[in-house]
């Protein structure tokens, strides 16, 4: 037994075969014992230290202490403690492949019983491809703690060599405070999985193979339990064999046990279906609860709170049968052989099969699809219900009927139809075909197809008509009358008859448009090409130009007192009135923009842009950082931003998420003064840039926009997307 005892500096210290003590005290240390034989205790002190005990086959203790620390016992065979202490730190005791002569692989997978504790301090915690029964636990902080399964097939020169190193242990996995993840997926074991406090993210989904001529898959086999705790979580068994528990505990959870894919050899896709018998238990709070593709017998309880079902059944192997009683909220799902009995579910998300429906909802507010086949029969129950109704690739116009009185309908199509009752708003995509559509008493969406002399009621409620001619033959002609609420829409050799719409969602064709929307809130949007007359008519109307692809750069008016307005680009062009909001993108060019007095989005695209906003609160958009300067002339830090896209301005290196800018990633001054900081305002010049690591050695800022001097610019006038 030897005791090796390090210095306050930075040591690299080695055991031998004995059982020794390594302790490595203050600096940054390395203490090793790597294929040792004995049973080791070593301690990394104060500092940031790397605790090394890969490939031994003792009963090993490795303690961090503060500081953020690495410890690896990676293919160990003892029964091993290792402690991170305060910090942030790594712990492993993955299994491993090495790679010998004929290139065939040796697995070296962990297979003591171990324990893993993370301490405070935001921790990685591994026990990948481990065979024992494991103890993870987080510890305070935002932890990731996984056991995954892995599975690697390779085919070597001396044949088919299959190597796997699934976790095969029972493992336990505690995330404690914090927002942790907490994985066990293509795990074998009977796992427990419980995320404590915080907004946690639990997952035993079937893993990925990497496989190359075998047909393996490594999806979780065992009986596993999840508990997400409290705060909002995500429980995720997707593709999973077992017969899995699922409880979300308070907050609003999300739990899943739908089916996914394998990817096979040669690219092939294996269908992992969940398999097992599930229960999941919402809990406390608003939860959702998805089953898709799993066709075991599963048991669904939202608990307390306004609880959501989602079922996708579009590639089930028979139609759907449903029951619901609404005095004890219990009921039953079928489709093919995926089976779910549930309870306290207040609402349904279902998409029908390409069979025969029947779909009852509950007393909630559902979503009710049906699929692309069959006659359907729908009963939305109490709430208001959505039926979605997709005949786009029918093979004959649609024809309905409703009946206002009773709330009963009727929708066919080719060889498909659906009676329908109690649905409050319908969402129908039209045919290539003649459509006669009617709506409910409710807020419809009508969207016609792209061809075809279509008849359109929207009937009672406030009713969107959407309508695509994109592709049309012609330039699209319009009529409307206020007062009878009657309007007609043609475009080369297709054409609409409405009435009782409230708004217009119309997209223009390439040719001479001309549009005249309702008295409602309508958004008419013209891409380039043709010289188009746009009348908003009455309501809050959008009007949205893209001229990306334009021969010659925008210049625009706007005449606030008349509300006319003009934007022309190359032979493109647009001649306005009664549009109280813009969406502009501009062209590569040095555009001018002029915006409305209401609300606009203007984005200039390439070329030294001059964007101005008008009144209104408005957003300049700048996808790209080098999309030259532009110029914002009104811009009012008050309350307008300035919207970037992540993934080009380095999401990755740059570190920006979705969302309000962080205060961390703005100054005000001539240049970056933290690591953190990208976007830098000159408040005496009034130049906006961007410094993607907040360092004058590397990436040099750069210039993007031009506003004025002086403004009280903060992080919130940023926002990514």
């Amino acid at each position: 037994m030897t005791n090796i005892m390090g210095t306050n500096g930075n040591d690299t210290l080695f055991g031998s075969n004995d059982a020794d003590t390594i302790n490595g005290k203050a600096g940054n240390d390395t203490l090793d014992v790597e294929y040792s034989t004995g049973n080791n205790t070593l301690i990394g002190g104060t500092g940031n230290d790397t605790l090394n005990a890969e490939y031994s086959t003792g009963d090993n203790t490795l303690n961090g202490s503060p500081g953020n620390d690495t410890l690896r016992a990676k293919g160990s065979k003892g029964d091993n403690l290792l402690s991170g202490g305060d910090g942030n730190d790594f712990l492993d005791i993955f299994g491993d492949f090495l790679l010998e002569s004929f290139g065939d692989l040796k697995d070296f997978a962990s297979t003591g019983n171990n324990t893993l504790n993370g301490g405070s301090g935001n921790d990685t915690l591994g026990a990948n491809g481990s065979k024992g029964d494991n103890l993870l636990s987080g510890g305070d902080g935002n932890d990731n703690i996984s056991i995954f399964g892995r599975l690697l097939s390779l085919f070597s020169n001396a044949g088919n060599s299959d190597s796997d190193s699934v976790s095969t242990g029972n493992n336990t996995l505690n995330g404690g405070a914090g927002n942790d993840t907490l994985s066990a997926s293509g795990s074998t074991g009977d796992n427990l999985l419980s995320g404590g406090a915080g907004n946690d993210f639990l997952d035993i989904s079937g893993a990925f193979s990497i496989a190359y001529r075998t047909n393996e898959d490594s999806r979780s086999t065992g009986n596993n339990t999840l508990n997400g705790g409290s705060g909002n979580d995500t429980l995720k068994a997707s593709g999973s064999k077992g017969d899995n528990l699922l409880s979300g505990g308070d907050g609003n959870d999300f739990l899943d046990i739908s089916g996914d894919f394998l990817l096979e050899s040669f690219g092939d896709l294996k269908d992992s279906v969940s398999t097992g018998n599930n229960t999941l238990n919402g809990g406390s709070g608003n939860d959702t609860l998805g089953a898709s593709g799993s066709i075991g017998d599963n048991l669904l309880d939202g608990g307390t709170g306004d609880d959501l079902l989602f079922v996708d059944y579009k590639n089930a192997i028979g139609g759907i049968a449903t029951t619901f009683n609404a005095t004890t909220k219990t009921g039953s799902i079928t489709a093919g052989t995926s089976r779910i009995s549930y309870k306290n579910i207040e609402r349904f998300n279902i998409l029908g099969t390409a069979f025969d429906d029947n779909i009852v909802g509950n007393s909630g507010n559902d979503t009710l699809s049906t699929g692309s086949g069959g006659k359907d029969t729908i009963d939305g129950g109490k709430g208001d219900d959505f039926l979605f109704v997709d005949y786009t690739n029918a093979t004959g116009g649609i024809a309905t009927t409703f009946n206002a009185t009773t709330n009963i309908g009727l929708i066919t199509a080719g060889t498909s139809g659906i009676s329908y009752k109690n649905i409050e708003q319908l969402n129908i995509l039209g045919t290539a075909y003649n459509d006669n559509i009617v709506g409910t008493s409710g807020n419809d969406t009508l969207s016609t197809g792209s061809g075809g002399k279509d008849t359109i009621d929207g009937s009672k409620g406030n009713d969107l008509l959407f309508a695509d001619y994109t592709n049309a033959t012609g330039g699209i002609a319009t009529t409307f009358s206020a007062t009878t609420n009657i309007g007609l829409i043609t475009a080369g050799t297709s054409g609409i008859s409405y009435k009782n719409i409230e708004q217009l969602n119309i997209l223009g064709t390439a040719y001479n448009d001309n549009i005249v929307g309702t008295s409602g809130n309508d958004t008419l949007s013209m891409g380039s090409g043709g010289k188009d007359t746009i009348d908003g008519g009455k309501g809050d109307d959008l009007l949205s130009v893209n001229y990306t692809n334009a021969t010659g750069k925008i210049t625009s008016t706007f005449n606030a007192t008349t509300k006319t307005g003009s934007i022309t680009a190359g032979t493109s062009g647009v001649s306005y009135k009664n549009i109280e909001r813009l969406n502009i993108s501009g062209t590569t060019d040095n555009d001018n923009i002029v915006g409305t007095s209401g609300n606009d989005t203007l984005y200039g695209g390439n070329g030294n842009d001059t964007l101005y906003g008008g009144d209104g609160i408005d957003t300049f958009v700048f996808n790209e950082y080098y999309q030259n300067v532009d110029s914002l002339y009104d811009f009012n830090a008050t309350n307008e931003v300035i919207q970037v896209l992540a993934s080009s301005y380095y999401e990755s290196l740059g570190g920006l998420s979705p969302g309000t800018l962080l205060a961390t990633q703005f100054t005000i001054g001539t240049s970056a003064t933290t690591s953190e900081q990208r976007f830098i305002y000159n408040s005496a010049t009034g130049g906006l840039f961007l410094d993607v690591d907040g360092s004058a050695s590397g990436f040099t800022q750069l210039q993007f926009a031009q506003l004025s001097a002086g403004l009280s610019l903060t992080n919130n006038n940023f926002v990514v997307v």
